[in-house]
């Protein structure tokens, strides 16, 4: 096996330096991906496809800065979201973190040990839905 030196790039896979104006003018190019991974490499073809995406343009760091979770932004929209998906897949458990008090915790992992979280599921949805339903 031959010993390589640290930063040594296996060939094919060579690094280029473009200016900012190479790159430009390989963006506006009419070249294709492959022929562009071909010459420059995958990194470059993958930034100048990009770069020819007006719909997909990179962010700023004042962009990313003032991003914000979707539920933070549109709060009814994401539960609205979340609350059809539940009805879809009714019978889908999902997972979700829950503050319990202790003594209820404390119930149900001393009666029922690992599978206590089924327990503590039936009961709920015999408190909800009636006795019929577990």
């Amino acid at each position: 096996m031959t010993n390589l030196k640290p930063g040594t790039i296996w060939p094919g896979q060579a690094k280029v330096e473009l200016t900012q104006e190479q790159f430009d003018e390989l963006a506006t190019s009419d070249m294709t991906f492959t022929e562009i991974e071909e010459k420059y490499g995958e990194e470059v073809a993958i930034d100048v496809g990009i770069a020819r995406d007006p719909d997909a343009p990179e962010l700023t760091p004042e962009q990313m800065a003032r991003m914000r979770p979707a539920i933070e932004v549109f709060p009814a929209l994401v539960e609205e979201s979340i609350r059809k998906q539940w009805r879809e897949r009714p019978s889908a458990k999902q997972y979700v973190t829950l503050p319990l008090d202790g003594d209820l915790l404390i119930h149900f992992l001393d009666a029922d040990g690992p599978d206590w979280h089924n327990q503590l599921n039936d009961t709920l949805r015999q408190a909800v839905f009636g006795p019929e339903s577990a």
